[in-house]
């Protein structure tokens, strides 16, 4: 494989700000990261943070002390996240198995617990977790959620909350290029078929109301979503959340973003990743199957352009879109706090009918 982007520089470092906190990264431990010692890498750094949490979890177990080792078992995960997500070397995999070790051990210890599943799927498995609300005496709606071009399904905890508070259930899984995943299946064009293999477990579990079923994705994750709910007829509400249609915009995407394609592709030159995944990314010849009410939230100010929504209307010519875009938001509009989070969240409980 030809040199990636690495050794990111501080700009890179800091332009991720309001994702991490809103995923859940303490401002005071992003303040020490940006003040650490310049011997000390960013990835160095994070994965010794980490390690502190965990250690602080130990204590908290040996105390009693659950729920508070669930919380600093989550928050040492997500420092291995966001301590590896800006690397393209072996660092990047030692990141993703630290965290995924770190959410595992927090995994019981959450309110409601996060269960973990693998279901296989051609000759390996879909690793993921499902949370169902406490108490429930009746089937429960549940929303799929689909990480993006470097996120997986540790690091969504803090929206999960937003929906769990609000009487759904969640699923979580790594597919093609993702997480746990990446290893032996880099990215794919038919992420639909884990999403559907992810829902045909739902579908049988007796907790989960199989005719309330929505799917949300992040980044690449809303294009994801996009095709799996045109795909399979078993969702009743999607969203997009800083999503795409397709690679048309490729030329247009920042270096760091092209580093990231190119890596969780597998392919060893970046002509080869752009040749790849502009053929292997594109809903626009399915967008006309989708039917359900879709939400797609966009920032004016993301890389991904504003006629990426012109082109989502002319092919979805058959959903119930509610197109909501921020002239200030970036990708995704973590910029914008947790305002748009919640929108969301009460859109996904008004289709799903569990507004609370």
């Amino acid at each position: 494989m030809a040199e990636l982007v690495t050794n990111p520089t501080p700009e890179q470092e800091m332009l991720n700000w309001g994702r991490l906190l809103l995923d859940g990264i303490p401002y005071a431990d992003l303040v020490a990261a940006r003040d650490r010692s310049g011997d000390v890498s960013w990835f160095d750094h994070w994965m010794a943070t980490a390690d502190r949490y965990e250690q602080l979890a130990d204590a908290a177990l040996l105390a009693g002390h659950r729920r508070t080792a669930a919380e600093l078992l989550l928050t040492g995960s997500l420092a291995a996240q966001y301590g590896q997500f800006l690397w393209f070397d072996e660092r990047r995999q030692r990141g993703q198995e630290r965290k995924a070790e770190l959410y595992r051990r927090a995994a019981p210890l959450l309110d409601p617990p996060a269960e973990r599943f693998d279901l296989p799927i051609d000759d390996t498995s879909i690793p993921g977790y499902i949370r169902v609300p406490r108490g429930a005496e009746s089937p429960q709606p549940c929303v799929v959620l689909l990480g993006g071009l470097e996120s997986t399904k540790e690091e969504s905890f803090r929206f999960e909350e937003l929906l769990l508070e609000r009487g759904m259930a969640i699923a979580t899984f790594d597919g093609p290029g993702q997480g746990e995943m990446f290893p032996e299946t880099p990215l794919r064009g038919d992420y639909e078929r884990y999403t559907s293999k992810v829902v045909d477990a739902l579908v049988a579990d007796p907790r989960i109301d199989s005719t309330r079923i929505a799917v949300l994705g992040r980044s690449l994750g809303g294009y994801y979503a996009l095709r799996s709910a045109s795909l399979d007829p078993r969702f009743v509400a999607c969203v997009s959340w800083g999503g795409f249609v397709d690679m048309d915009g490729w030329d247009t995407e920042t270096p760091m973003t092209k580093a990231s394609w190119q890596y969780v592709s597998a392919m060893k030159t970046m002509d080869e990743a752009r040749e790849f995944v502009c053929k292997n990314l594109d809903s626009r010849p399915v967008l006309h199957q989708l039917k359900v009410p879709t939400y797609v939230l966009h920032g004016s100010l993301d890389e991904i352009p504003d006629s990426e929504i012109d082109v989502l209307v002319e092919h979805a010519v058959n959903a119930q879109l509610e197109i909501d875009i921020e002239p200030e938001g970036d990708h995704c509009c973590h910029n914008l706090g947790p305002e748009p989070r919640l929108r969301m969240a009460d859109w996904l409980a008004d289709r799903l009918g569990t507004t609370c």
